[in-house]
């Protein structure tokens, strides 16, 4: 993927999570004032915060994997050097593409289940196929991620890959633990 759809791709998805977030927290706070105040309620809110939960928790998948902002457990990665470091990301990322991607294959299958099944939300009539097939794409973007961090690892002979935007040279040795590492390459990113 070129650098223009990539860029433009993260600035979807940042928009789309920003305000996913913002909605969710406008109607959550809207229900709660109707029911407390007002003894009256929204039918729909909760409905649409649930979904929204759902289209942030999962179509970020594939923009955190591209940060860099998954949970990690680091302690051996960090203690080796970047040439080890360069094995591990191959590894990680090939392994990681291959979990996401039947992860993928599980969650088309199941959103093909719920919709033989003809489920609607209960307050909009909203098919439950249409909230759940997110899951499926966010799962998709993050393996095309994991494919592309691979690729970067395996092609790049002089750095080495912790996302798709994140490289570091091979003979730059990290003395920061992987989490403090993107910090401080997000820092120096937002500077330039």
């Amino acid at each position: 993927m070129n650098k223009f759809f990539t860029k433009t791709l993260s600035r979807f998805e940042e928009f789309v999570l920003s305000y996913s977030v913002i909605i969710m927290a406008a109607l959550l706070i809207v229900g709660v004032f109707m029911r407390n105040v007002m003894n009256s309620s929204l039918t729909f809110s909760e409905e649409v915060a649930s979904a929204l939960l759902i289209l942030v928790s999962f179509f970020g998948l594939g923009y955190c994997a591209r940060k860099g902002r998954h949970i990690t457990m680091s302690i051996v990665f960090d203690m080796v050097s970047n040439k080890y470091k360069k094995l591990f990301m191959i590894v990680i990322s090939f392994v990681s593409a291959i979990a996401t991607s039947y992860i993928t294959f599980l969650a088309v299958r199941y959103v093909l289940t719920v919709q033989s099944l003809g489920r609607v939300t209960p307050a909009l009539q909203i098919p439950i196929y249409i909230i759940y097939a997110v899951v499926p794409f966010g799962f998709l973007l993050s393996t095309i991620e994991y494919i592309r961090s691979f690729i970067f690892n395996i092609k790049d002979k002089d750095n080495f890959y912790l996302t798709s935007e994140i490289k570091i040279p091979l003979n730059v040795e990290v003395k920061t633990d992987l989490a403090n590492l993107i910090d401080k390459l997000e820092e120096e990113k937002e500077e330039v």
